[in-house]
């Protein structure tokens, strides 16, 4: 698959540093979407480098649980099943709700206001702002709290599960875009009230599980 793949520019990377993070990115915006084989030799001549450097790379990257090597076949952007998603869903709601909870409790006013600031920015960037921006401030909207609720545990769990959280947000993205529930989440926050706050961030999560697993089941009966 990733012969077919048409690249628009060669990025300039030399170190295995730069080649992760080139092909982490292509994997973050489905340029090389799940499923797509990895062969060294390929990314090696895209990049102009020897296949040293792509081959730590994506050992980094299978530590990172964004690919895959089976063996004797070879290595291929992960894929994320039905169940994965929903177990990885479920750990996301659980610590995003204590997050939630504990940045009620403590947040301090200048933590606030940078909430507030990243949900209004989130939604003014909806149908006008590209995938790749709106991701990004949801994904600061989220991490910003977990940093809010003062527990550094919480923020760097959250923080490692962020990349597989944006391969599934990315692929929800492609039909639809929501702002206001941010904003919801922000305010109740504001108000100190845990009960509405958590009761929306639970639901935010769920209902994008619930699309996202209607896209799996669809894209699994679609012929290959």
């Amino acid at each position: 698959m990733l012969e077919k793949i048409k690249l628009s520019k060669r990025i300039n990377v030399t170190t295995t540093g730069s080649v992760y993070e080139e092909i982490r990115r292509r994997i973050l915006n489905l340029e090389l979407p799940p499923g797509t084989r990895l062969k060294d030799t390929v990314l090696a001549k895209d990049f102009g480098i020897s296949n040293t450097p792509v081959r730590e790379a994506l050992r980094r990257l299978e530590a990172d649980s964004l690919v895959e090597t089976k063996p004797y076949i070879g290595t291929y952007v992960k894929e994320l099943s039905t169940d994965e998603v929903k177990d990885l869903y479920e750990v996301r709601e659980t610590l995003e709700v204590m997050a939630v909870r504990k940045a009620v409790e403590q947040a301090s006013e200048q933590e606030i206001n940078e909430i507030l600031d990243i949900a209004n920015k989130y939604l003014s960037l909806v149908n006008i702002g590209t995938v790749e921006n709106y991701l990004k401030y949801d994904r600061m909207f989220h991490e910003k709290i977990a940093a809010a609720s003062g527990n550094v545990f919480l923020y760097e769990l959250l923080h490692s599960l962020g990349d597989r959280i944006h391969i599934v947000r990315r692929l929800d993205l492609e039909d639809h875009f929501s702002g206001i529930e941010h904003l919801d989440i922000a305010n109740a926050i504001l108000k100190r009230n845990t009960v509405e706050a958590t009761r929306i961030i639970r639901t935010h999560i769920q209902d994008h599980l619930s699309r996202v697993e209607k896209l799996l089941e669809a894209n699994s009966r679609s012929p290959k």
